[in-house]
């Protein structure tokens, strides 16, 4: 075998182990590619479903405040009808009047007391609150 023969046979060889070398790199490259590719999914779909599940729990945050709000106005307007029937009726028992005086039983025997019509309505308020409401029907 001549010198050239053998050259070329290295050669040749060589080559030969170039391209397998290359097609191993591409081969490798492609699988790296594919696997991060799948990964790079895989963390776009939690990164969605948690994008989500966020959204959704805000929404039904916005749906309970919403309601909240609502409730408390309609509250409000409640108190306001009730606030109405009070004072009307105050008025028209005569009991606006700063001399309005209650009796007390005490040991000593029966005593008048000055009664405040303000604290006197705060306590019809609470005792007579839902009855009102169910006569107007609210």
């Amino acid at each position: 075998m001549s010198l050239d023969n053998i050259l070329t046979k290295i050669i040749q060889e060589a080559e030969e182990e170039a391209s397998r070398l290359r097609h191993q790199a591409r081969q490798r490259a492609e699988e790296l590619l594919a696997a991060s590719q799948e990964e790079a999914r895989k963390k776009a779909a939690e990164i969605i479903s948690r994008a989500e599940q966020e959204a959704q729990t805000e929404a039904l945050s916005l749906i309970s405040q919403a309601r909240l709000e609502k409730r408390l106005a309609l509250l409000a307007i409640k108190r306001k009808w009730v606030d109405l029937i009070l004072n009307k009726a105050f008025e028209e028992a005569g009991l606006l009047s700063p001399s309005l005086q209650k009796e007390v039983v005490t040991r000593q025997g029966i005593e008048q007391e000055q009664v405040e019509v303000e604290k006197l309505k705060e306590e019809l308020r609470f005792r007579l609150e839902k009855l009102i409401l169910k006569l107007l029907e609210i």
